[in-house]
């Protein structure tokens, strides 16, 4: 009995460790980014900047207040439709030749 009782107290040892360990981790998580904002918030600055300007980059944004996950969105369309003119062009330069070709 005297091993089973400290088999119980082990596991609830680890069982409380881990426990800690994601208060803690998540505690952590929230204190360094209360740091950042705290030192003047240059990674949300740079951040920021950087969407900003991939927001003057797309067209579909207009100006509009646009959240950072439907602005990604924007981006990958935006890049499918790039792509697909791309593709239209390279065709129509096939079928119909090239300026140079036609000029000699």
């Amino acid at each position: 009995t005297k091993t089973t009782l400290r088999r119980t107290r082990r596991r609830r040892r680890r069982r409380a460790r881990v426990s800690r360990g994601r208060i803690l981790s998540h505690h952590a998580r929230a204190c360094r980014a209360r740091r950042s904002n705290v030192d003047g918030g240059s990674t949300w600055s740079k951040l920021s900047n950087k969407l900003q300007a991939l927001k003057n980059l797309i067209p579909a944004s207009n100006g509009e207040m646009v959240k950072a996950d439907q602005l990604f969105q924007q981006t990958a369309d935006y890049i499918v439709l790039l792509r697909t003119q791309v593709a239209i062009l390279r065709r129509l330069i096939e079928f119909y030749g090239s300026c140079e070709t036609n000029n000699n």
